[in-house]
């Protein structure tokens, strides 16, 4: 009973498990000690958690837990009914609504609604630090974490999944790359944050990320426009799905969007997606080269040039 009482810790986190997981991924963040008594704890023939049938759920912790306490909420997960619904990486909040609508989860607009909403946003920033750091936002755009979280559809869906997404996000990037990301000497710390969204829009092969955030800190320095044509779908206010090659054509020398990086200097106002964890590391340990420039080929393959020429080179040559 002594040692149960001993083993106490204060704790605010949410994790989720899915399929894949094992019941290590309850114990991190624990100090060493403690992990190695609840690994015994649960092989012992008392334990009143049975490992092998941890279910898939989203497990909140807050507040001080003994060892009993600590199984119990997972052995005593919510038997209520929900759904797992996972949010990708590339995605906007534009993209999300329309998802969650899709899906019959919402109305349309009411994620949007909310994350942008100014009490919400109020609300937030007095719970979470990196929220209280980035001043008067205007939305939520980019800390909404992309993972795979379980609803209870019982409970307010949006409440429930804006909750889960900022409070990972406090986990998995915030309590880890804090320091790095306002060490940053490039950019501010909002700004950094735009880039990597922007990054995550413009380059789907994590390989390359490290180098295409070179690219656009340079075009920064040397005052050029950033000229990520994807930027301007932001704007726009749509899903992605829906800003087709032909829209982004068609708007292209829009200067009265403000997201439009082809015609207007510096970054979007605001992140325009929400990503993952690896583009964020590929902006704060980014790729120091001489490019100035890639581009696409119709293989998705990325081609990197250091002078417009080569660049335009490039065009002729697998834009065909």
């Amino acid at each position: 009973m002594l040692k149960n009482a001993f083993w106490s810790v204060e704790l605010n986190k949410t994790v989720v498990i899915v399929s894949w997981d094992s019941f290590s991924k309850f114990l991190w963040d624990l100090p060493k000690l403690k992990q190695i008594w609840l690994k015994f704890r649960v092989k012992s023939s008392n334990s009143i958690l049975d490992i092998s049938k941890i279910e898939e759920w989203s497990y909140v912790f807050s507040g001080n837990y003994s060892q009993n306490d600590f199984l119990k909420v997972i052995s005593q997960w919510p038997k209520s009914i929900y759904q797992k619904y996972t949010v990708l990486e590339w995605r906007s909040v534009y993209d999300i609504d329309d998802d969650l609508t899709k899906k019959w989860f919402i109305s349309q607009w009411e994620y949007i609604d909310f994350v942008s909403n100014s009490t919400y946003i109020s609300k937030y920033q007095n719970r979470y630090e990196f929220l209280s750091k980035a001043g008067n936002l205007a939305i939520l755009e980019w800390f909404l974490y992309p993972d795979t979280y379980f609803l209870d559809m019982e409970w307010n869906i949006i409440d429930q999944l804006v909750y889960l997404q900022l409070d990972n996000f406090n986990n998995k990037v915030w309590k880890k790359y804090e320091s790095q990301i306002s060490a940053f000497k490039k950019l501010d710390w909002y700004e950094t944050v735009i880039l990597a969204s922007i990054i995550e829009k413009e380059e789907k092969n994590d390989a390359n990320k490290s180098t295409v955030a070179w690219i656009f800190v340079n075009r920064l320095d040397k005052k050029m426009l950033l000229g990520a044509d994807i930027t301007l779908c932001y704007g726009l206010k749509k899903p992605y799905a829906e800003c087709t090659p032909n829209v982004i054509v068609k708007n292209l020398n829009d200067s009265s969007n403000v997201y439009n990086t082809r015609a207007n200097s510096w970054l979007t106002p605001q992140p325009i997606a929400n990503p993952s964890q690896e583009t964020i590391l590929a902006v704060l340990n980014y790729k120091n080269t001489d490019y100035l420039y890639y581009l696409h080929d119709n293989n998705w393959v990325i081609r990197y040039g250091k002078t417009l020429q080569e660049h335009n080179a490039n065009k002729q040559k697998y834009l065909k």
